[in-house]
């Protein structure tokens, strides 16, 4: 039961992280005229963490090297807490980024070591499990952390949503502390174990296609917010009602994918991506009144929330001999790419408008599935697990 327990609260926190991370996409219609800043320009609230997060990611093995990994999702949290308190009193927008430097070192150390940690409490034949339970946090972040804090900066404040958040990190570092047993790894990873990794086939893999699909993701779901108030004619009071339906369906997706990892990790990639895809394109094609985006959303929250697992889950499957290298690496891929995303989405929606933002999304979500297919192919068949 404790390991569960463990597995659970490590779930938790991911769900504190992504919440962390994304929260100014869910208040960026209330804060960005709070601090006197363009929508665009309060995207920079998603990059600024998340290329830091990068950076930190992929030297998090380097760093820590003997130290208890569990400890590591720790001082994460504490990172959050320390984030959300300079956010509740940002006094500016240049503050409020100063502030989410320290989001970015919490998210970049979490996500790099989380899979390594859930995986360590459980026999082998139970990691696929594991996996999909401690990623769940990214679609329950979706349910409830992104569309209740857009809830609460709606209602009470976008400062609120951050104390709310500041506070759930807390109890979720002590909770990790008391539930999950230590974790180190096996050697300590170097430079050249990195470089190892990168050559590494199905982790270039990994990288090219987390890269062009979650760019492409975040280009339009960083604004997500506008894009159904100006767009789609939702009402602001409705704004957290269809995140959390698009929330609701991620974590849906999260579970559902599990069959289909179980299968074929690579497989589970190119549905996924694939599914994104052609979500993508409906919300170009469809999205153009509230019915709409009732409809829509969910479907792209389906394939959204399974994005993590399956990926984390293709590196455990294709990459064993550089897990920890691999995950690293695919974290800080993953971390950049909501931050690139966020950066170019806010630059075509200034200059351009919504519609050719939402086409720059698809085009590279498009180019991520081809890459997923390729890889299938030159995989070959492979016969189905029992």
């Amino acid at each position: 039961m404790r390991t569960w327990l463990g597995v659970t609260s490590l779930a938790v926190g991911i769900f504190v992280l992504i919440t962390v991370e994304e929260l100014p996409i869910g208040v960026l219609s209330v804060m960005a005229p709070d601090l006197g800043v363009s929508e665009g320009v309060a995207g920079l609230a998603v990059t600024v963490p998340g290329v830091l997060a990068a950076l930190v990611a992929m030297s998090t093995p380097l760093l820590v090297r003997g130290l208890d990994r569990r400890l590591v999702l720790i001082i994460a949290l504490l990172s959050v807490v320390i984030s959300c308190a300079l956010s509740i009193i940002a006094p500016s927008f240049g503050w409020l980024l100063l502030a989410r430097l320290f989001a970015g070192v919490s998210i970049g150390l979490y996500w790099a070591v989380l899979p390594i940690v859930a995986m360590g409490q459980v026999e082998p034949h139970r990691v696929p499990a594991a996996l999909t339970l401690a990623f769940s946090g990214t679609g329950g972040a979706l349910v409830l952390g992104v569309p209740t804090a857009a809830w609460i900066g709606s209602h009470v404040g976008w400062r609120a949503s951050f104390a709310v958040v500041g506070a759930v990190a807390a109890l979720v570092a002590v909770a990790i502390l008391l539930l999950v047993r230590p974790v180190h790894s096996r050697q300590a990873v170097t430079p050249s174990m990195m470089r190892t990794a990168l050559t590494t086939r199905a982790v270039r893999y990994v990288l090219a296609f987390t890269g062009l699909g979650v760019v492409g993701q975040f280009a339009t779901y960083s604004y997500v917010s506008p894009l159904l108030v100006q767009r789609a004619q939702v009402p602001l009071r409705d704004l957290g009602l269809l995140l959390l339906l698009f929330g609701i369906a991620g974590l849906i997706g999260n579970f559902a994918v599990g069959p289909l990892i179980r299968r074929s990790a690579p497989l589970a990639v190119l549905v996924v991506i694939g599914g994104t895809l052609a979500a993508l394109l409906a919300v170009l094609v469809l999205v153009h009144s509230p019915g709409a985006a009732m409809i829509v959303m969910p479907l792209w929250g389906l394939c959204v929330g399974a994005v993590s697992v399956s990926v984390q889950a293709f590196i455990t499957a294709e990459a064993p001999e550089v897990l920890e290298e691999g995950t690293a690496l695919n974290s800080a891929m993953f971390n950049a790419s909501i931050a690139v995303g966020a950066l170019m989405g806010g630059m075509v929606l200034d200059r351009a408008g919504m519609d050719p933002m939402i086409l720059t999304s698809v085009i590279l979500v498009g180019a991520a599935t081809v890459l997923a297919a390729d890889y299938l192919r030159r995989l070959g068949a492979r016969p189905a697990r029992p």
